[in-house]
């Protein structure tokens, strides 16, 4: 199939600059370099399609600068009434806007997805919604026809740095044009119509990413990839796989994954492109994610038609170890609001917007290991789940908004989270020793060779986010590419296929660009390359921004003299 075959080209390709790297570092003549280490991570932008995207900021927007809390901003109702306010050429565009702020050291790897009100008028004018009209008081420079200004506005991000422009749809046609359709007095072939015009629109500006929401019945959603892989074949086409419990897995229930989630992913990801495997907690989200991931990758695997990729939305460093895409929403405004600076949206222990230097280690890291197929390796998942917990104050987040009509709310509620202690793609799982609670542990061979692992730390409502460190050994078999660490340890150990002779080994923070020689704080006992957990944090720390909370990311290459 196509996407199939255009990620192994993909990996091919990212194969070849690894073995690039790899000679360079050798020095071509045999000898030891005398040259300084220089830089592990490629320099050009990675070919996974991930992106920013607008919605937490857009939402963000209102009460900033405000004397007094505005209750809007902790209800639902300010969804509707806000969210496309906000989301304006001046937002995006302006001096201080997110286009010109926002994560500029990955800015050309990423699109910036404009989610729900990118083209919805000021009035909030709900009919307008997927029209792709781009309102004339929120983007006062863009005067030319729909075609034209989809064009403006894709050059605008790419004049930014970034990667280029996303939209977000939902499956409905603009009431707006509601003429043509009774016109026509045939819907699907008006639906053809419709939306194949827009995808020429799109092909025509060099828009390659499109997020359809909600996921809708799989018999459009088959009719739109058809239409995509027929209008505009460049397109990212993202469909979504749709919880019963919103963010969550099974609540109320018992927190392990839905009946019937798992199915509907891998039909789902058997004609689409990227499956997002849908909203997810800020305070939760690893648990629930992994969760989500395993199973579904797990399924996968003994389909040869499930190739679609897995969208991991804001759980970077699940989806840079594991080979998903990325739908990042964390951004860098705090404090911003009167208060504690309430924020439905990215909010909890883990202060996600102050965790920026991890979105740059993930995406940086997929310039080396790209995301990769659904069913491409074996999945293998620890029989053992770890639980995940945290009570939700009322106004924390969406979910437990007052105003939340749902049997999900979770206001004044503690919600359980289960995920498998430990997963793996393409690798044997890893020896995990602790006294006391492991982090999850997740680790993957890449089909190009390079090898990541990572320490997923764990949340209560007692202790918050904490990040357990274990003795953590991996069997990884020959030194075939890069190898990507992720988080906390008391100890990194790789176990090779054979004995290790005289070996130099180079290391660097993801979000950096030089990297130093830490053969000398590793120890070498036969087979094995043992990295202190010291190591590996001072090491995935050294690039690290002013104030970031971040957990470390490296990059490390195993050079055999």
């Amino acid at each position: 199939m196509r996407i199939l075959t255009e990620k192994n080209f993909i990996s091919n390709y990212t194969a070849f600059i690894i073995s690039a790297a790899f000679l360079v570092l050798s020095g071509c003549t045999g000898k030891e370099s005398s040259t300084m280490p220089g830089n592990l991570v490629p320099a050009e932008p990675g070919a996974s399609p991930d992106y920013w995207c607008t919605w937490a900021a857009q939402n963000y927007m209102h009460g900033q600068g405000a004397e007094e809390l505005d209750p809007i901003v902790m209800l639902v109702s300010g969804i509707g009434r806000y969210h496309a306010d906000y989301l304006t050429e001046k937002t995006l565009f302006g001096p201080e806007g997110w286009a010109a702020t926002f994560h500029p050291r990955v800015r050309n790897d990423l699109y910036i997805v404009l989610d729900d009100g990118w083209d919805i008028p000021v009035n909030n004018d709900m009919t307008y919604r997927s029209l792709c009209r781009l309102d004339p008081e929120k983007f006062p420079s863009f005067t030319g026809d729909f075609a034209g200004n989809l064009k403006q506005l894709n050059q605008w991000a790419r004049d930014h740095g970034w990667r280029g422009i996303g939209l977000w749809f939902r499956d409905v046609e603009s009431p707006q044009d509601d003429a043509r359709r009774k016109q026509m007095n045939d819907d699907r072939a008006y639906e053809r119509l419709y939306w194949g015009e827009r995808l020429e629109w799109c092909r025509e500006a060099g828009i390659d990413y499109w997020k359809m929401d909600v996921g809708g019945n799989d018999e459009k959603m088959r009719f739109f990839q058809d239409l995509v892989r027929e209008k505009h074949p460049g397109l990212h086409f993202e469909i979504g796989v749709i919880p019963q419990s919103g963010p969550f897995n099974s609540i109320p229930g018992d927190g392990y994954i839905e009946a019937g989630y798992c199915e509907n992913a891998v039909e789902k990801a058997m004609y689409a492109d990227i499956v997002r495997l849908y909203d997810i907690s800020p305070e939760l989200g690893s648990s629930t994610t992994l969760e989500r991931f395993a199973h579904v990758a797990e399924a996968a695997s003994v389909n040869p038609d499930a190739d679609a990729l897995l969208n991991c939305d804001d759980e970077v460093y699940i989806a840079a170890v594991l080979g998903g895409t990325m739908g990042i929403l964390r951004h860098s405004m705090v404090g911003r609001r009167p208060g504690n600076d309430p924020d439905i949206y990215l909010t909890g222990p883990r202060h996600l917007k102050k965790r920026n230097d991890e979105v740059a280690r993930a995406v940086r890291w997929q310039r080396i290991a790209p995301a990769f197929p659904a069913n491409a390796l074996e999945v293998r998942i620890d029989e053992h789940e770890l639980m995940d917990s945290w009570k939700f104050a009322p106004g924390e987040f969406w979910a437990s908004a007052e105003d939340w009509k749902s049997t999900a709310n979770v206001a004044d509620k503690t919600v359980e989270q289960y995920a498998p202690a430990r997963v793996t793609r393409g690798i044997p799982l890893p020896e995990v020793r602790i006294e006391g609670e492991p982090p999850f542990v997740i680790a993957c061979r890449h089909p190009n060779g390079a090898v990541a692992v990572a320490a997923i730390g764990r949340i209560s409502p007692e202790k918050g986010y904490y990040t357990p460190e274990a003795d953590i050994m991996l069997d990884v078999g020959a030194v075939t590419g890069p190898v990507g660490v992720f988080g906390y340890y008391r100890s990194l150990t790789l176990v090779f296929n054979e004995p290790l002779r005289k070996v130099r080994v180079l290391a660097q923070d993801l979000a950096g660009d030089e990297a130093s020689d830490i053969t000398r704080q590793v120890k070498v006992e036969g087979n094995r390359l043992v990295i202190p957990g010291a190591v590996i944090m001072t090491t995935g720390l050294s690039a690290a921004q002013s104030g970031d909370l971040s957990d470390p990311g490296m990059v490390m290459v195993i050079k055999q003299q």
